[in-house]
């Protein structure tokens, strides 16, 4: 299997090293000691990861990024962030300028790596997707002309009828959200479970984690998030990208400021109707939940009362077969030439092991009184 090419970038030479020894056995490294030189290198060779410490000279890691995502050639590589930095405002920020996850230091090398591991399979995963999805909305597109901003609402208040499952239901949102030219994450829970997705496929882990803080955060339905906006329907959780609560005359015109408002109305006409959507799909789970245990109980039902009719049926038959073997023996008396003594004992022993036998039959009937019990039980 090739290795993965990782751009390990950071303006201190012993972290370079030490990030270079622990990582050189698993991945292709290469290294580069400030963010001008982490944007040449990847202009001249592609990279599989890209990983960039915030606090550099010059050049920090937001502005490297911000420099990479904006070049076709590197714009799709994944960029996980190396900070000392916590807060949930700096984590925003890495994701606003498209990073894919951020690792604070001091951290470990072992949980560096499964963060690597995990962004470009995520990115191999996406990449094979993307193809797919492009082409589906190239089709898509192609017939949005004719739809103004309520078309798009309603085409996909109509999508969502033909949507059966959560990837269904964000793969529709999300192609409704890039014709309105915005981009986002998305997370629902409910009987199908929960899935967090973003337009490009499954959503990032810094992506994850802002959705993880808002879905714990109080506050009305809909609030900014830095530059963007928070929609929590509670299994409906959005973060729509650039898309300002409270936009500034001195940076956005009247028109912008009103289609911007209009957009925040859109989002949440169509959030409204996934929650519907997702209460549908959760009734039609339930009933097939339902049904599932309806069938089982009749099944548990019939086996009960097929083993209590064949407990009776082996006492019935062990009785005759008792009776008959007394007989026979009784008969035998005759032939044997033994004293009466000695049938009498022998009879008195025969009738002894015969009712101690019984006698385990007789318990058994308490196990079948009990069977009868739970046949009553499973009726009701």
């Amino acid at each position: 299997m090739t290795q993965a090419r990782v751009l390990l970038t950071d303006d201190d030479d012993m972290t370079l090293e030490m990030l270079e020894a622990a990582l050189q056995d698993r991945y292709q490294v290469t290294l580069a000691h400030s963010g001008r030189e982490a944007i040449d290198k990847a202009r001249q060779a592609p990279f599989d990861l890209i990983v960039l410490d915030v606090d550099m000279p010059e050049m920090d890691g937001y502005e490297t990024c911000t420099t990479l995502k904006a070049e076709s050639q590197t714009a799709n590589v994944p960029v996980l962030f190396l900070s000392a930095r916590v807060n949930i405002d700096e984590r925003l920020r890495g994701y606003r300028v498209g990073g894919t996850d951020y690792l604070t230091k001091p951290f470990d090398v072992a949980e560096l790596s499964t963060k690597i591991d995990l962004a470009v399979e995520q990115h191999a995963r996406n990449q094979q997707l993307n193809s797919q999805f492009e082409e589906a909305m190239n089709m898509a597109m192609a017939t949005a002309d004719m739809y103004g901003e309520v078309g798009v609402v309603l085409e996909l208040q109509r999508q969502l009828g033909n949507c059966f499952n959560y990837t269904d239901i964000a793969n529709t949102f999300f192609g409704a959200l890039e014709k309105m030219g915005f981009a986002g994450c998305l997370r629902l829970h409910g009987r199908q479970g929960t899935a967090s997705r973003s337009g490009q496929g499954e959503c990032s882990a810094l992506g994850n984690s802002i959705l993880d803080h808002l879905e714990h955060s109080s506050g009305p339905t809909i609030q900014a998030v830095g530059d963007n906006t928070s929609f929590n329907y509670g299994n409906v959780l959005m973060l729509v990208r650039n898309l300002p609560m409270n936009p500034q005359p001195e940076h956005h015109s009247q028109e912008d400021i009103d289609r911007l408002a209009r957009v925040r109305d859109n989002v949440a006409l169509m959030a409204e109707g996934i929650v519907s959507r997702m209460r549908a799909l959760d009734v039609e789970t339930e009933k097939s939940h339902l049904e599932h245990s309806q069938k089982m109980v009749s099944m548990t039902r019939e086996a009960l009362v097929d083993i209590s009719a064949q407990q009776h049926a082996n006492r019935m038959q062990m009785g005759q077969v008792f009776q008959r073997m007394n007989s026979e023996v009784e008969q035998l008396f005759i032939h044997l030439g033994l004293s009466e003594s000695q049938e009498e004992h022998l009879s008195n022993t025969l009738r002894r092991h015969i009712a101690e036998a019984m006698g385990v039959f007789d318990h058994s009937n308490q196990i079948e009184a009990h069977l009868n019990k739970l046949i009553a039980r499973l009726k009701g």
